[in-house]
């Protein structure tokens, strides 16, 4: 997939609330290229305070499931729609284009874009996602869409957690599938399936797991593992400080260390331990991983203290008490030999 083209989108804009269909969607990824290649890709300083106009292939846009009444369709319901941001600082509330015009015999469609959009659509922000042209056009449903760009973002951590009550808002779904059940049967099983074809087919550079967080038969959580074609191959040329740079990040995440100083001095202790034995670094990298795909989020902690201590930290210090059983054996057997040194001499 060397070939293929990607962007970056601000993750403000991944986490907004919206709700968008396949061909909108694809509009707005097409116009984030372009904005990519005006302001971050071309040499000099772009304006970012007027508004930009672009033209659009239309027949990009109809990609092989839809005619070109579906892009003005699309592109007009794109013109009304609101996209909203908010965070401590301020709320605002945009749409991706002002107008769009297309002369009936010209290949393109020209779209303006709105100029309070334009620092979301580049590099400006410290963090962005990085996601595929080729596979985000490619896909069939808006949710594989919402959760490639999702899977995208939390793609170096390897995981991240949504309440159901976030996802429904995300999405715009609150009043869709009132039950989990079908939240799960429309939205999450779809998306899944679909990537997962994809990936299988070596079409998708990425899919998802994803396990419940529940209370008594409620399901009120859901815990995502990002999946990479990238995963098995890092396996085996990532560094001891990089697996343990992930041991830190989850450990530190699922023990809540940030409010939690006990659970933050044994994770030093962990992280010090493994240090000085850095072999066992890329195994137990590896249990932690394995054990986010077949549990409940909520047992995250139990299981990774039982698997840390029973399985690595007891054989640590283990073979740490055997290395210092033996350096005291060789400086016995040093002293033994200096005393009988100097006992022939006095003879």
């Amino acid at each position: 997939m060397k070939d293929d083209l990607f962007l970056a989108q601000a993750n403000a804009l991944t986490q907004a609330r919206y709700d968008y269909s396949i061909v909108e969607k694809r509009a707005i990824y097409f116009i984030i290229n372009e904005v990519r290649k005006q302001f971050v890709e071309a040499s000099g300083q772009r304006n970012l305070f007027d508004d930009l106009v672009l033209n659009l292939s239309h027949e990009s846009l109809q990609a092989s499931d839809s005619t070109l009444r579906d892009v003005y369709k699309a592109l007009r319901s794109l013109r009304k729609k609101d996209i909203f941001i908010e965070d401590d600082e301020k709320a605002l509330c945009v749409g991706y284009i002002n107008y769009f015009e297309h002369r009936k015999r010209v290949p393109s469609v020209e779209v303006q874009v709105s100029k309070k959009i334009l620092p979301y659509l580049v590099e400006l922000a410290s963090h962005f996602t990085t996601y595929n042209l080729t596979v985000a056009i490619s896909l069939k449903t808006k949710y594989a869409q919402r959760f490639y760009e999702f899977c995208s973002q939390y793609k170096k951590q390897k995981f991240f957690k949504m309440t159901i009550e976030e996802l429904r808002h995300k999405f715009m779904i609150e009043d869709s599938y009132p039950r989990y059940a079908l939240l799960k049967d429309k939205v999450l099983d779809p998306a899944y399936r679909e990537l997962k074809e994809l990936y299988d087919k070596g079409q998708c550079d990425l899919y998802f797991n994803y396990s419940e967080n529940k209370s008594g038969r409620s399901v009120l959580g859901l815990n995502f593992t990002v999946v990479t074609r990238e995963e098995v191959e890092q396996q085996n040329i990532l560094k001891p400080e990089d697996h343990i740079y992930y041991i830190r990040l989850w450990l530190t995440d699922w023990l809540n260390a940030a409010k939690r100083p006990r659970n933050k001095a044994w994770i030093e202790e962990v992280i010090s331990a493994i240090q000085l034995y850095p072999k066992k670094a890329k195994s137990l990298h590896e249990r932690l991983y394995k054990m986010q795909k077949s549990n409940d989020s909520q047992s995250y902690a139990a299981l990774a203290r039982h698997i840390v201590e029973e399985d690595y930290m007891e054989g640590i210090r283990k073979e740490k008490e055997a290395w210092e059983a033996r350096k005291k054996e060789i400086q016995d057997e040093a002293n033994r030999v200096m005393i009988s040194k100097a006992s022939g001499k006095k003879t």
